[in-house]
């Protein structure tokens, strides 16, 4: 995966390096003479120092992509040092911590993200902790962090090699333009013009050095403009670099143990023997783990299987108890409900006898109620006849009240009434009183 990471770098390295200052260089110059001139519009001195020679364009061109790669750089530089303003690499972590805690550190730094593991810082502490680990000591880990500060240094110098070319290459084109141009205003030089109309010559031969140094005015300045963003870009990534030193000595140095190998060639033999040791002793410790965990896995499967005969025992005992148990039930279930149906059907019985006699009861009752209804009935029959026969008394007494003898027919019928009254069961108090009036007085029975 190391190795997959680097060869990725390499390949994104050349392409920052070359292929991307090409493309953006080209068609910033493409824009400038498409967009920019143009909008300057007829300007003399822009005709003369972009246009007037082909030299001219190729000046602008490679002064363009110098400019593409100095701007990817710077932005690669800035991008580097707000990562390293914004993320704290080992936080909380133990000093000093044994070797082996490395591979834990490599693996949380895998897990960062890509542009931090792409920065300078990210790979430093990468080749580093990679080191380390591969060394299984963290002694030398100073000598190491400055061999890799050379390299970065040394990489810095490389990733330069394009500017300095373009640097280069410029001035040497404005030279060139300077040679074909007086070659070629020297070339176009007519003797005859030049004996017969000398200013005439002479102008077109100024015209063709005007072109020839005008290209090498041009490249000379456009490579001291590279040349300060250069210097600019240099002096920022030396600074990257200085911070990033520092950061890595903070981070990694201390933070392993170590012996002093170094220093002590016997002393390496000495830990290498009780590595070993450490190693046997582990690998030891390890057998007899796995020895105990046979005896206890066998040992469990022997408990496992007593307890499941045990399980089985006892599920056969007591299917059997419950078996003997359930029918004891059923059957003293059954005598109980034999009992309890001849209980009820003894209190039906009773419950019977009883209703019988109720009804008899209730019987005579209702014939009791049926006489004297009929009682009843014939009482109101005979008070009707009591009542008629009433009537005729008065009807009588009034006929006989003037007649002679008066007070004894009254006596006479009042007898009769009372005799009346008792045969009917009226009671004396009831009886109603007559009274005979002669004259002015009228008889009346109550």
């Amino acid at each position: 995966m190391v190795s997959e990471g680097r060869d990725r770098y390499s390949v994104w390295a050349m392409l920052g390096h070359v292929g991307w200052p090409l493309i953006l260089g080209l068609a910033a110059c493409t824009v400038f003479y498409a967009v920019v001139l143009p909008a300057l519009g007829d300007s003399p001195l822009a005709q003369r120092y972009f246009t007037a020679h082909p030299v001219l364009y190729l000046e602008t061109a490679l002064f363009f992509i110098g400019l593409a790669a100095l701007g990817l750089k710077l932005a690669s530089l800035l991008g580097q040092l707000s990562v390293m303003r914004r993320t704290e690499c080992f936080p909380g972590a133990v000093r000093p911590a044994p070797v082996e805690r490395c591979s834990d550190l490599l693996d949380e730094l895998h897990e960062w993200p890509s542009r931090f593991r792409r920065s300078c810082l990210g790979r430093r502490l990468q080749e580093a902790l990679e080191s380390v680990e591969r060394k299984g000591a963290a002694d030398g880990l100073e000598d190491e962090l400055r061999y890799l500060s050379e390299q970065d240094e040394a990489r810095q110098h490389e990733s330069y090699a394009l500017v300095r070319i373009v640097i280069w290459a410029t001035p040497m084109l404005g030279f060139l333009g300077t040679v074909v141009g007086i070659t070629q205003a020297l070339g176009d030089l007519d003797p005859k013009l030049l004996a017969t109309a000398m200013q005439t010559a002479m102008e077109g031969l100024m015209a063709g050095l005007y072109v020839a140094f005008d290209t090498t005015a041009l490249a000379l300045s456009l490579s001291m403009l590279l040349m300060f963003v250069q210097f600019l870009t240099e002096r920022l990534e030396g600074q990257l670099l200085s911070l990033v030193d520092a950061r890595v000595n903070e981070e990694l140095i201390g933070r392993f143990e170590t012996l002093g190998s170094t220093h002590d060639p016997h002393l390496a033999t000495v830990q290498r023997m009780a590595r070993e040791v450490v190693q046997s002793s582990e690998k030891l410790v390890a057998r007899q783990v796995e020895l105990w965990r046979a005896s206890l896995d066998a040992a469990q499967q022997q408990w496992t299987t007593a307890a499941q005969e045990v399980a089985q025992q006892l599920r056969d005992a007591l299917t059997a108890a419950l078996g003997h148990s359930l029918s004891d039930f059923a059957v003293r279930m059954a005598q109980t409900e034999s009992a309890a149906a001849e209980q009820a059907a003894q209190r039906w019985e009773q419950w019977q006898t009883v209703f019988s006699h109720n009804a008899r009861i209730m019987q005579a009752q209702q014939q009791e109620l049926s006489r004297q209804s009929e009682l009843m009935v014939r009482i109101t029959e005979a008070t009707g006849d009591v009542i008629k026969l009433e009537t005729a008394l008065n009807q009588n007494l009034t006929v006989l009240a003037g007649a002679k003898h008066f007070e004894d027919t009254v006596m006479s019928l009042a007898a009769a009434i009372h005799l009346l009254n008792t045969r009917l069961g009226a009671p004396a108090a009831e009886t109603r009183r007559i009274e005979l009036t002669t004259g002015k007085a009228q008889g009346r029975a109550a």
